[in-house]
């Protein structure tokens, strides 16, 4: 996994995402059984999410090309063996969005309120959006909506997610 992480930062090596999703994939296709709460699970959960998020944009010049299908599945897969946030967080988006299947803004509630509860602060923040706007079929609920982007602004960090921020002083 941490090559993979390097590979992917560039981190002491040429930065190449075809050879970090190889690792990735790797550690995903080797472990999709790991029990849950075993230290190696949170490896694996987070190879599923990075697998995910190479499948959702592609990686230019190689045989990876853009399936958001695919990702979908992976960050699906990671939020129910393994309760990842980070996938959890994607998989919503991805409903939200209706990127790789339907949108389904019940279904991408219920996946980042379960992000949002672990302390995820983008999960957080968009779960208030929605819950704030109301959107296809969901009712606004104004007062949990600003709760859910109040937290999301306190925890936020303001050098890169001013987004957060801003959406949070727009409702304000």
């Amino acid at each position: 996994f941490k090559l993979g992480r390097m590979y992917a930062e560039g981190d002491g090596v040429p930065q190449d995402d075809y050879r970090a999703f190889q690792y990735f994939s790797s550690i995903a296709n080797n472990n999709p059984e790991e029990a849950r709460g075993t230290p190696r699970a949170g490896v694996v959960a987070k190879a599923f999410v990075q697998v995910g998020s190479y499948y959702l944009d592609g990686i230019a010049g190689s045989p990876v090309k853009r399936n958001a299908p695919r990702a979908r599945e992976m960050f699906h897969y990671a939020s129910l063996f393994f309760g990842d946030a980070d996938a959890q967080y994607n998989l919503g988006r991805m409903y939200l969005d209706g990127a790789g299947g339907e949108k389904d803004t019940r279904q991408a509630a219920r996946w980042l309120n379960l992000a949002a509860e672990k302390g995820h602060p983008y999960a957080q923040a968009v779960l208030g959006q929605v819950l704030f706007n109301g959107q296809d079929g969901m009712p606004r609920q104004v007062p949990l909506g600003l709760s859910w982007m109040f937290v999301a602004r306190d925890i936020a960090d303001p050098a890169k997610d001013n987004w957060i921020i801003e959406m949070t002083r727009r409702a304000e």
